[in-house]
């Protein structure tokens, strides 16, 4: 999926899938639900589901040197629970009550990056016990932003002459 005139394209860790129906598109970005790909097919889905929320929008001046104390600044209300500062975004685990994640835990994980002058917002979100509100939910946020990055980096290269055979 692609945001802000086709600069950034969106690409969900692996197992996981853009929800078509919870997307939405404004010329400045938009915002995109991922969730396992199982969810979208019919029948049991599993409890340990997470729910990845992506927004994308202009990043501000200050954006460019996110630190996880900036993340936790933009969530009021909020208890900091652990930062991530050694992926490829910094990342905090909060404890917020009143995030709008229905059936969610109150424990999720929020982070953002800089990517072709746009803020790419992410949260994780999972049941109460689910191993996605451990270092799993940040390795799955990683690899959204790495995949993300690698995609919207190489979108814009020439495709590579074809090297003749010997």
């Amino acid at each position: 999926m692609s945001f802000a005139s086709d600069t950034i394209h969106l690409v969900p860790p692996t197992g996981f899938c853009i929800d078509p129906r919870m997307t939405g598109h404004r010329a400045e970005g938009g915002f995109a639900i991922v969730v396992p790909c199982s969810s979208l097919r019919p029948g049991p889905s599993g409890r340990n589901r997470a729910l990845i929320t992506v927004a994308v929008g202009p990043a501000g001046p200050a954006d460019g040197a996110l630190t996880s104390a900036d993340l936790l600044k933009n969530a009021p209300g909020a208890r900091l629970l652990t930062e991530r500062n050694d992926m490829m975004l910094p990342l905090v685990k909060l404890n917020m009550p009143d995030h709008r994640a229905r059936g969610a835990s109150p424990v999720h994980w929020r982070g953002a990056f800089v990517l072709n002058d746009q803020l790419v917002a992410v949260a994780l979100y999972a049941p109460g016990g689910s191993r996605n509100l451990g270092g799993r939910g940040a390795r799955l946020l990683n690899e959204l932003t790495a995949k993300t990055l690698e995609a919207s980096v190489t979108a814009d290269l020439p495709p590579s002459p074809d090297v003749p055979a010997q």
